[in-house]
C-alpha cells in the first residue's frame, strides 16, 4: 500500500556546503531506502533525497518533515551517511510550518509557553516518598500533558510517573522530584534551536544548582536528550530500565511467569545503545520475552517523532507495529515499551474510534510492568 503524499508547499532552494559534505559519501546504494519505513508506505525515499540535495535539485519540506530521524538509515548505511543530522540541520535553517504538527500544534505551543510565560518548571502532584535533599531525582517529563491534550480515555500517561515513583521508593529510595521544564528534545529534532537553547539553558541550571548526582527519567527522548545533549557534568542520568537494573536485588518479583515481547525506543536503542537493562529488567520480573521480528538496532520505529506529520503513513507504521507484536505473543499478549512517546502512539491506534483493525494486544509501559509485579523485600 502506497499512500499519497500532501502537496508540496515550497522548495529547500537555498543549498549549504555543510549539508552537502555531510552527504558526499552517499554511492547511492539505497540501503536506507530499502530500511526506511516511511518508505514501506509512502514514496518517501532517503536516497533520492540525498541524490537532489547534492546535484540542486528540488528537496520539499514534505520530504524534511516526513522523515522519523529514527536512524535505522543510518544503522545500515555502509558509508555512515548521518542522513537523520541532515534532516535536523535542514529544518533548523528552513523551519517547519505548524500545519505539519500533530494535534493542531499544541505541544510545540507548551513548549513556547514554558519558555516565555513561565519563569519555573512544570509541577507534579504524585503519591510517595519524596525528598527535595535527596541526591537521586526523578523526572516524569511532559506525560501529565498528555493526559490534558490527547483524547485517551484509557490510557493514563499519569501512571507513568506515579510506577516511576513507586519502584523507587521500592527499593528504599525517596527521590528528588526535580521542577523542569520539556527536555527540548522535540524542539532540537525539528530545527527550533531558539526554543531548545532556552530550555536547555533553564534546566541546566536548575539541576546543577539542585546538587543532585543523578536524574532518573522514564521517557527515551528525555533520557537521550539529558545525557546525550545537555552538558550536565557529573550528573548520571539514567533511564528508568538502568536505575531498576541497578537496584532489582531490593525489589521482590511476583512468582507467576508471563510472557510479553518488547520494543525498542529509537532514542534510547539506536541512539543511546542501550538494549541490554530494558531486557534484564522485564525477564527478572518473571516475563519470557519474545522478540519482535525487527528488534534491537533493526527496530522499525512506532511511528512519530517530535509529533510530527502523524498521518496515514505513520498510523500505517503503527498499524503494522501491533500486528508483529501480536505475532509474537498472541492477540491477548502484551507489548512492553520505554518511552513514553511510543506508549501514546501506539496506545492511540488501540483507541482509535474507527480503528481499521480490532486489536487486542495491550501496551504497557516498562516502569509500569516492573510496579504491577514487584513490592519491596
Amino acid at each position: 500500500m502506497v499512500i499519497s503524499e500532501s502537496p508540496v508547499k515550497y522548495e529547500l532552494d537555498v543549498k549549504s556546503d555543510e549539508l552537502k559534505s555531510m552527504l558526499q559519501a552517499c554511492y547511492q546504494c539505497s540501503s536506507c531506502t530499502s530500511a526506511c519505513p516511511v518508505r514501506r508506505f509512502s514514496k518517501f525515499n532517503p536516497r533520492k533525497i540525498i541524490h537532489n540535495y547534492i546535484f540542486d535539485f528540488q528537496v520539499t519540506e514534505d520530504e524534511l518533515t516526513a522523515c522519523l530521524t529514527c536512524g535505522l538509515c543510518l544503522e545500515v548505511c555502509p558509508q555512515k551517511v548521518d542522513f537523520p543530522e541532515f534532516i535536523r540541520l535542514s529544518r533548523e535553517q528552513l523551519g517547519v510550518d505548524e500545519d505539519k504538527f500533530a494535534h493542531h500544534n499544541i505541544f510545540n505551543i507548551m513548549q513556547v509557553f514554558m519558555n516565555e510565560m513561565t519563569d519555573s518548571g512544570m509541577k507534579f502532584d504524585y503519591e510517595g516518598e519524596i525528598d527535595p535533599e535527596s541526591s537521586i531525582a526523578y523526572f516524569p517529563g511532559c506525560i501529565d500533558l498528555y493526559d490534558k491534550f490527547l483524547d485517551l480515555k484509557e490510557t493514563s500517561f499519569h501512571q507513568i510517573g506515579q510506577s516511576a515513583i513507586n519502584v523507587i521508593n521500592k527499593t528504599g529510595i525517596k527521590p528528588n522530584l526535580l521542577s523542569l521544564k520539556c527536555c527540548g528534545h522535540d524542539a532540537y529534532w525539528t530545527g527550533d534551536m531558539d526554543a531548545y537553547d532556552q530550555v536547555r539553558e533553564y534546566n541546566t541550571k536548575v539541576i546543577k544548582e539542585s546538587g543532585i548526582s543523578t536524574l532518573v527519567v522514564s521517557c527515551a527522548e528525555c533520557y537521550y536528550s539529558f545525557e546525550d545533549l545537555y552538558d550536565l557534568d557529573k550528573v548520571k542520568v539514567q533511564h528508568i530500565s538502568q536505575f531498576i537494573e541497578e537496584r532489582q536485588d531490593k525489589l521482590q518479583f511476583k512468582e507467576e511467569a508471563t510472557t510479553l515481547t518488547y520494543h525498542d525506543p529509537c532514542r534510547l536503542g539506536r541512539f543511546m545503545n542501550e538494549y541490554d537493562s530494558p531486557r534484564n529488567v522485564l525477564e527478572a520480573t518473571g516475563a519470557s520475552i519474545k522478540e519482535l521480528s525487527s528488534n534491537k538496532q533493526f527496530t522499525k520505529c512506532c511511528g512519530v517523532s517530535a509529533w510530527l506529520r502523524c498521518d496515514d503513513a505513520s498510523r500505517a507504521i503503527m498499524l503494522r507495529k501491533l500486528e508483529e507484536a501480536t505475532q509474537a505473543v498472541g492477540e491477548e499478549g502484551t507489548l512492553g515499551v520505554a518511552c513514553s512517546k511510543c506508549y501514546a502512539h501506539l496506545n492511540c491506534v488501540l483507541e482509535d474510534k474507527k480503528p481499521q483493525h480490532n486489536f487486542k494486544i495491550k501496551v504497557k509501559e516498562l516502569g509500569m510492568i516492573v510496579d504491577e509485579r514487584s513490592s519491596s523485600k
